[in-house]
């Protein structure tokens, strides 16, 4: 488990680019924001634009890495001002829901399963 208002590595496994976030919220599924607009960019290096796609990622926090599968969209609440991320984003583990249709996304499911295929 991720405390809320925790801060954790993201590493999106095609492209090894590694930038840091902080739990907002969420509970089917974690909600996070990139830390700084250092780590924005990066996440923004990795999308190319802001899209819903789903990416396979690895999730790093207290020495423990998580096979996972984000979304790229700024959406609904910020809570860090000056990072350059104009919401949050959504990230699914194995098992994970969406908030609205409390149903597993079998698009994120397929992320994570690619995810367990990498290492940290």
């Amino acid at each position: 488990d991720i405390p809320f208002d925790s801060t954790f590595k993201v590493k999106d496994v095609l492209t090894g680019k590694i930038f840091t976030c902080k739990r907002w919220s969420g509970y089917n599924h974690l909600d996070a924001e990139p830390l700084t607009k250092s780590d924005t960019n990066t996440m923004l290096a990795v999308y190319g634009h802001w899209s819903w796609r789903r990416r396979a990622i690895l999730v790093k926090y207290n020495g423990h890495v998580y096979a996972a599968s984000m979304n790229g969209m700024p959406h609904g609440t910020s809570t860090i001002s000056g990072n350059g991320f104009d919401g949050h984003f959504c990230i699914h583990f194995y098992g994970s829901k969406t908030h609205e249709s409390g149903k597993v996304d079998q698009e994120h499911q397929n992320c994570v399963a690619t995810a367990m295929n990498y290492s940290w």
